[in-house]
C-alpha cells in the first residue's frame, strides 16, 4: 500500500464509485424511457395549466363550466395546437406562448396589437368570473401599465406554477427512481459488499476499473430539477454506457459468483450489500460522475514520481579504453 493518496483505498473506492455510476445512468435511462412512454411530463404540465386556467377548488357548476371553456378555447388555439404532435399534450410549453395565448384569449375583440388598457379591460370584461380573473389582474396591476411589462408578469405567473408542477414531477421521479434501484440491483446481483471484497483482493481486476473510471460516461441531464416538460421536446439529454464499460460491469455483476445460496450468512451479507447499492443508485448519475472526478484527481496528484513517469534519460556513451 503507498499511502492514502495512491491507495489500494483510494482505488477500492473509484472502482465502487465507477459501478455506482453506471448503474445509475442504467436507473436514469429507464425512467427516462418510463416518463415517455406513459407521457408523465405532458400529463403533468397539463395539470399545472388546469390550475392555472380553471382550478377546481370550491368552483360551482356554473363557474367550472366557465373554466372548462376557457380551457377548451386555450387548447384549440393555434399556437398550442402546433406543440400538439398526434393529438398528444406537449411536454414543453414557452412561458412566452403560454402568456401569448393567455392575452390573445382575454381580448377577443382587439384584433391584432392591443394594449395595456385593452387587456386589462377584455380580463375584467371577457373573462368570466373566477380564479383566473383575479390571477391576471393581480399579475399585471404592479407593471406600470406597460403592455410589454404586463406580459412578463403573465410569463412570471405560468413559471410560478410550474415551480409547483416540478414539486409533482421530483416525487414521482424519486419514486421510480427508488423502484427501478430495487429492480436493477436484485436482477444483477449488485451486491456493494461482494463488489468490494472482489476489488481489494484482485489488484488486476482494480486496476482495469481505475483505468476505465478514467473515461467515464457523462450522466443523462437531471430532468428532477426541471418543471415538467420544461426541456424543449421532452428531451433531456443522453448518455451512452460504452461495450468497454458493459464488459467492466460483468466482471463483477451477476448471479454466476452467487455463493451459497442456502447459507443465512451469505443472504444476511448480500442485502447489506444490496441496500448500499440501492440508497447509492437513489442519489442520481451527476451525483457520483462528481465525486468520482473528485476521486481521480486525488488519485492523480497523490501518485508517486514512478507512477507519474520520468523524463526519458540521455543514452550513455560506453567507457573508452584508456
Amino acid at each position: 500500500m503507498n499511502g492514502l493518496l495512491g491507495s489500494t483505498v483510494l482505488e477500492l473506492a473509484i472502482g465502487v464509485v465507477f459501478i455506482y455510476l453506471l448503474l445509475a445512468i442504467v436507473c436514469t435511462a429507464v425512467n427516462e424511457w418510463i416518463a415517455r412512454l406513459f407521457q408523465t411530463r405532458g400529463d403533468l404540465l397539463k395539470q399545472g395549466i388546469l390550475q392555472l386556467l380553471a382550478p377546481r377548488d370550491g368552483a360551482a357548476g356554473g363557474a367550472a363550466a366557465a373554466g372548462d371553456n376557457i380551457v377548451a378555447k386555450f387548447y384549440n388555439h393555434p399556437l398550442v395546437k402546433a406543440l400538439m404532435g398526434d393529438d398528444k399534450h406537449p411536454s414543453y410549453m414557452p412561458a412566452r406562448t403560454f402568456a401569448t395565448v393567455v392575452m390573445d384569449l382575454a381580448t377577443p375583440r382587439v384584433p391584432g396589437s392591443i394594449t395595456f388598457d385593452d387587456l386589462e379591460n377584455g380580463i375584467k370584461n371577457d373573462l368570466p368570473p373566477g380564479s383566473l380573473r383575479t390571477s391576471l389582474l393581480a399579475a399585471i396591476q404592479s407593471t406600470d401599465r406597460n403592455i410589454n411589462d404586463a406580459q412578463r408578469a403573465i410569463e412570471g405567473w405560468y413559471d410560478d406554477g410550474m415551480d409547483r408542477v416540478t414539486g409533482w414531477y421530483k416525487r414521482k421521479t424519486q419514486t421510480w427512481t427508488m423502484v427501478m434501484a430495487i429492480i436493477i440491483t436484485i436482477a444483477v446481483n449488485a451486491d456493494t459488499v461482494h463488489i468490494a471484497r472482489r476489488l481489494w483482493l484482485e489488484p488486476a481486476l482494480r486496476a482495469e476499473f481505475v483505468e476505465a473510471a478514467s473515461h467515464p460516461p457523462p450522466p443523462q441531464a437531471s430532468t428532477s430539477a426541471n418543471p415538467a416538460g420544461q426541456l424543449p421536446n421532452g428531451d433531456n439529454g443522453s448518455s451512452e454506457i460504452t461495450s468497454q464499460a458493459e464488459n467492466t460491469l460483468g466482471l463483477v455483476l451477476g448471479w454466476r459468483d452467487a455463493g451459497n445460496l442456502r447459507d443465512p450468512l451469505t443472504w444476511f451479507e448480500r442485502i447489506i450489500g444490496w441496500l448500499l447499492t440501492i440508497f447509492a443508485i437513489s442519489l442520481g448519475a451527476p451525483f457520483w460522475f462528481d465525486v468520482l472526478n473528485r476521486f481521480m484527481n486525488l488519485r492523480s496528484a497523490g501518485k508517486s514520481p514512478e507512477e507519474k513517469g520520468k523524463p526519458p534519460e540521455k543514452p550513455r556513451m560506453p567507457p573508452t579504453n584508456p
